[in-house]
C-alpha cells in the first residue's frame, strides 16, 4: 500500500517511484521468458500481439513485444500481482481496473536505442480519455548509463502536448520551457524488481543503452472504469475490442484486475 504523501506526490509529480515487487527468483524467471517469447516468435507457440524493433530506423534496438502476456504464463500472473494493482487502484481512485495491454521494452547491451520524449495517451487512440497509469517494472537494474526512463515533473497537467514533443530534435535537447512554464528533467533509476508508475500524459522517455548491460522492462497500461472506447480511434488493440462506441472498454482481450474475486 501507498501513503497518503506518496499518493499525493505522484499527483502533482506525474510519477512515483514504487518499491520492489518481485523476488530474485521471479525476476530471472521473467528475464528468461522474454527471451525465449524473442527466440520463438517464428514458432507455431503462443504469441503475444507483436513483437518489433522500435528503433530500427536509428540503427539501434528496442524490442517492443505488445501483450507478452499472451506467450507467457509467469507474466500472465504478473499484470494481476496484488500489490501492483492494488497501488494503482490508490493513485487512481479506480472502482475497478482492466489492463489496457502490456508492453516489454527491452534495450540490449550497447545497441540499445532511444526512446525519444512523448506521452503515453496520445498513441492510445481508441482510448476517450487519459485515465490510464502505467506500471513500469524494471528486469534489470536500470540507471542512465544503459537507459534509465527520465520524467518532466508536472507535465501531465498540461494535457495532450504530444506535436511539441515530435518537434524535439534529440533526447538531450528538452527546451527549458514550454509555454512559460519552465520544463526540468528527472532521470529515474529503478533497481531491479522495483516498481515505477507514471501518469499517461507524463512527459517522458529515454537514452540509448550504451553500457555493456541489457535494459529489461515491462510496462503495465492499466485502465479505469472510466475510460471509454473511441471508434474513430487506431491502435494495435482496436481488433479484440467487441464493445460500442464510447461503452466501457471491457471484454477478454481486457481483463478485469481489480478488484481481485
Amino acid at each position: 500500500m501507498l501513503t497518503k504523501e506518496q499518493v499525493a506526490t505522484f499527483q502533482q509529480q506525474g510519477y512515483l517511484k514504487g518499491s520492489r515487487v518481485l523476488t530474485d527468483a521471479q525476476v530471472e524467471e521473467l528475464r528468461a521468458e522474454v527471451e525465449r517469447v524473442i527466440a520463438d516468435r517464428d514458432k507455431p507457440v503462443p504469441q503475444p500481439v507483436s513483437i518489433t524493433n522500435l528503433a530500427r530506423n536509428t540503427g539501434g534496438v528496442v524490442w517492443q513485444i505488445v501483450n507478452i502476456c499472451n506467450a507467457s504464463a509467469p507474466f500472465a500472473a504478473l499484470v494481476r500481482h496484488p500489490q501492483i494493482t492494488e497501488e494503482v487502484a490508490q493513485l487512481t481512485g479506480a472502482r475497478e481496473l482492466r489492463l489496457w495491454h502490456d508492453q516489454i521494452q527491452f534495450k540490449p547491451a550497447a545497441t540499445g536505442g532511444v526512446n525519444m520524449w512523448h506521452q503515453d495517451w496520445p498513441y492510445w487512440g481508441i482510448l476517450d480519455a487519459p485515465h490510464q497509469v502505467t506500471a513500469w517494472v524494471a528486469l534489470d537494474d536500470v540507471d542512465p548509463d544503459n537507459g534509465c526512463m527520465s520524467m518532466v515533473p508536472g507535465s501531465h497537467r498540461g494535457g495532450n502536448n504530444i506535436q511539441f514533443l515530435h518537434q524535439i530534435p534529440a533526447f538531450d535537447q528538452m527546451p527549458a520551457e514550454f509555454e512559460g512554464r519552465p520544463l526540468t528533467v528527472k532521470p529515474c533509476p529503478v533497481r531491479n524488481g522495483e516498481v515505477h508508475y507514471h501518469h499517461a500524459l507524463t512527459w517522458h522517455g529515454s537514452p540509448a543503452n550504451k553500457s555493456g548491460r541489457p535494459r529489461r522492462a515491462i510496462a503495465l497500461h492499466y485502465m479505469t472504469e472510466q475510460t471509454r472506447y473511441k471508434a474513430s480511434g487506431q491502435h494495435l488493440m482496436k481488433r479484440f475490442v467487441t464493445v460500442a462506441d464510447g461503452a466501457p472498454l471491457t471484454g477478454d482481450a481486457f481483463p478485469l484486475v481489480w478488484p481481485r474475486a
